[in-house]
């Protein structure tokens, strides 16, 4: 998770002159009705409809201001990928015939810790995440493009010519519920656009460690080690 930013700061300024003027303009509001309804109280005609126009517009600030902190929320669940940040390291070994089981260790600044692994079937294997990008009309608010590692994909051929539909996908990390809402509401939300990014594609080795990087739209990995069993290794007596 990061920090505070300006957005935070922003949401939580704007929400609370949101509950100021909302509080202040109900009060206003509960006693021009109670002094309306009050036997030889002083009141103005129309003070009701004075007081209740004042609160309908006070209203909008308060949801201006929860809107900044649901966003903040989720946008903290992606980690910010404007730059190359490194992602964590991935381990992938082999598990079976045509199968691999990968384990991605984060790095401290990726907004989760915990271990993520899987298992996905295929002579060849990727993986793949969601990524965030904010108009620039709008970053201004502290809005910042981000990434987050959601699958494992795997295709049963080696020549890359592989159709869509026949790729095999594995959940890695399901997302947290506010970055979710945030990419369901993306067809709501015209200067957001989300997109599914993938790494190059990897062989199924016996075992490969990398370490992987958020690259702007998409990952790249750079192999630390890796081993095969050479063939026809049968031992001699």
């Amino acid at each position: 998770m990061g920090g505070i930013g300006r957005l935070e700061i922003l949401a939580a300024l704007i929400s609370i002159a949101g509950i100021v003027l909302c509080a202040r303009g109900s009060w206003r509001l509960l006693q021009a009705v109670r002094t309306r309804f009050t036997y030889g109280a002083p009141y103005r005609s129309g003070t009701i409809q004075d007081r209740l126009l004042g609160l309908l517009l006070e209203i909008p600030v308060l949801l201006f201001g929860a809107g900044l902190a649901f966003v903040a929320l989720a946008q903290a669940d992606f980690q910010p990928s404007e730059t190359t940040v490194r992602v964590g390291q991935i381990e992938a070994r082999r598990s079976g015939w045509a199968k691999v089981s990968v384990r991605l260790v984060p790095d401290p600044l990726y907004p989760s810790a915990r271990l993520l692994e899987g298992e996905i079937v295929g002579a060849r294997w990727a993986v793949a995440g969601d990524f965030i990008t904010w108009d620039r009309s709008v970053k201004w608010l502290g809005l910042r493009d981000g990434h987050r590692v959601r699958y494992l994909i795997g295709a049963n051929d080696t020549t890359g010519t592989t159709r869509s539909d026949r790729i095999d996908r594995s959940l890695l990390d399901p997302l947290p519920a506010a970055a979710a809402r945030l990419i369901a509401l993306t067809r709501y939300l015209p200067f957001l656009k989300v997109s599914t990014e993938t790494s190059s594609w990897f062989p199924i080795t016996d075992r490969q460690v990398m370490v992987l990087y958020a690259i702007g739209q998409g990952y790249l990995a750079e192999v630390a080690s890796e081993s095969r069993k050479p063939r026809g290794s049968a031992t001699t007596p």
